[in-house]
């Protein structure tokens, strides 16, 4: 009887059998995990050690696609295949009385030669290790022992321009002023280490590993470098933290099913405030004062995603002093307000922010505006974030406000260009409201107002805000000069090189109000200009205006054959050509000329 009912049930436990017993065995675990504190309280996160992207692939697909698409992914590469974005197929680059040649080595690696065009040894010859950047232009990594091991790294004093497909000296990537021809220490003053220096903010987990033995190879007490990263680039756990104790609590099945709103062993961004959220992206997009250097130097930051940045570090502002003393090293990267004004301080400008300082609505994070698994790269703003659609949740936008229409967006008036980073001009990440009232007779830091109206003055700005229903500072006297420039060309002739490469940028714009033609007229006295960073941010400004339907093919054969690295003997007949072209400046000589005398007292060595 019963080997007959066995006989009849066969093919029912056959079929289902095995998943009744999983079935047990999964209600057993939920059981078991239910009631086993240590699957769900907090942990060490750091204990658990780093699991690396890899790990995050099986679970996460989605975010791991998305990631793999970012410039943050490709920050830092090994420099083989697709990494190297750069021919090195035999070009060369001629800079201040050397010549870079870029080639490849007998193995297929990346190479490097500079040498005087008067001749001798070599001031360089080495093969590229490592890749930095993949965005805007891409630097060059070779390793090199200057005294700190064999560990020691160095970026090479070229760099590939990705929009132009050209090189570039890293010395004109800075806003500094041109060194003399020939003088190897001024060529390779941004020959830089990397080991404590570009490490830190483009890898994930970075310890630059600085001991002070000199292990034979140097002077004693000669610092040594063992530096080491947990991944190369910007990878899953530089946002996120160590995943070791993640993974190892998400293998459990029955932990995933029950986790609920999260684990604690891993931070989730998208469920922090706005200030932790924004202190993991300020670690590396707002450049900061570590509370102990040495401890960094030797062991990396120690920070963890989710912790108080300010716990760690502070951020530089304009008043910030080192060690004690009362100097202000940091002044010049701030425009007088405050405002910063190179990229990388974009965290500082966040800060600054009345949205962000706004306890009632929890302040504005970085992720409101930003995603990091979004489907735009480039920037990375959030889906549904551009534009006025960024304010939108916040402000009751009335479409009469600002009396401009859809032509200019909240971030043109609120967030204007007055950044300089990688030779571009970049929006400002301070929120403000325009008042060009308050600087009329002021020539020392740009409005958001006149970088548009390229062809007005603050006066005439600050007299249109009543009229468009604004507030703002009734404009007082104003500078002599004010009454026969406007004040982008005042900043063009007469600022620091922050302006001067702001205001050459603005005037390519393609929202600006003033002819094309009127506009690369007043731009080519910049491709004059003693630091190279200016004539270059000034070339690309014609460039991108001689682009325009119906411009004359002889004058965009001339912008596109001018050189800002060149010497001045070749750079200034084609300067001439151009002006012969065009027709005479805005300015009468003796006005350009005062103009420019206010330069020699604004001499600047920062930024990139």
């Amino acid at each position: 009887m019963t080997r007959s009912l066995l006989r009849r049930a066969g093919p029912g436990l056959w079929l289902f059998g095995p998943a009744l017993a999983w079935l047990a065995v999964a209600m057993l675990g939920l059981i078991w995990t239910a009631r086993e504190p240590g699957a769900w309280a907090p942990i060490d996160r750091r204990a658990g050690g780093l699991a690396g992207s890899s790990s995050c692939v099986a679970c996460h697909p989605a975010q791991a696609t998305s990631w793999r698409r970012s410039y943050h992914r490709t920050m830092t590469q090994p420099a083989s295949g697709a990494a190297v974005l750069a021919p090195f197929a035999g070009e060369s680059l001629l800079y201040q009385g050397f010549r870079a040649t870029m080639t490849r080595s007998n193995f297929g690696l990346p190479h490097l030669r500079v040498e005087s065009v008067e001749g001798g040894a070599p001031l360089l010859d080495l093969d590229v290790a490592l890749t930095v950047g993949s965005h805007r232009y891409q630097q060059y990594v070779a390793r090199v022992d200057r005294g700190g091991g064999p560990g020691e790294l160095w970026r090479l004093p070229v760099a590939w321009h990705l929009g132009e497909r050209r090189w570039i000296p890293m010395n004109a990537a800075f806003l500094e002023p041109e060194g003399e021809p020939g003088d190897a220490d001024d060529y390779l003053r941004h020959f830089s280490r990397w080991n404590d220096n570009c490490i830190l903010c483009h890898n994930t987990e970075p310890v630059p590993g600085l001991s002070d033995r000199s292990h034979g190879t140097g002077p004693e007490g000669q610092a040594w470098f063992a530096s080491r990263v947990g991944e190369f680039g910007i990878a899953c756990e530089a946002c996120h933290g160590p995943a070791g104790a993640h993974v190892a609590r998400q293998a459990d099945p029955a932990r995933r099913l029950l986790g609920g709103a999260g684990d604690p062993a891993i931070a989730d961004p998208g469920r922090m405030t706005p200030r932790a959220e924004s202190g993991a992206c300020g670690r590396c997009h707002g450049n900061r004062i570590a509370a102990d250097v040495a401890a960094v130097l030797r062991a990396g930051d120690g920070f963890l995603p989710g912790e108080d940045l300010a716990a760690r570090s502070r951020p530089i502002f304009a008043d910030s002093r080192v060690g004690g003393s009362d100097e202000t090293p940091f002044a010049t990267r701030f425009w007088p307000d405050g405002t910063p004004r190179l990229s990388a301080y974009e965290y500082q400008g966040l800060l600054q922010s009345p949205c962000y300082q706004d306890g009632q609505a929890g302040g504005l994070g970085c992720n409101h505006c930003h995603d990091m698994h979004g489907e735009r790269p480039d920037m990375q703003v959030r889906a549904g974030r551009a534009g006025q659609a960024a304010c939108a949740g916040c402000h009751a936008l009335d479409p009469g406000h600002g009396g401009h229409g859809a032509a200019i967006d909240c971030q043109g008036c609120h967030m204007p260009r007055i950044t300089y980073g990688l030779l571009e001009g970049m929006i400002s990440h301070r929120i403000s409201s325009p008042d060009p009232g308050a600087w009329v007779g002021r020539h020392d830091q740009p409005d958001a107002c006149t970088q548009c109206h390229v062809d007005r003055s603050r006066r005439w700005a600050a007299e249109q805000l009543p009229q468009l229903g604004l507030a703002g500072t009734a404009a007082g006297e104003e500078a002599s000069e004010e009454a026969w420039a406007p004040r982008v060309l005042l900043d063009l002739h007469g600022g620091d090189p922050v302006q001067r490469g702001l205001a050459a940028h603005a005037l390519a714009r393609p929202e600006v109000p003033v002819p094309a033609t009127t506009r690369l007229a007043w731009l080519v006295d910049a491709l004059e200009d003693g630091y190279p960073a200016v004539r270059w941010m000034a070339w690309r400004a014609m460039q991108r205006l001689a682009a325009g339907q119906g411009m004359d093919p002889k004058l965009s054969e001339l912008i596109i054959a001018y050189d800002p690295h060149a010497e001045a003997a070749t750079r200034l007949p084609a300067v001439d050509a151009l002006r012969a072209r065009l027709g005479p400046g805005p300015l009468a000589e003796e006005r350009r000329l005062a103009l420019e005398a206010r330069q020699d007292a604004s001499l600047l060595s920062i930024g990139e």
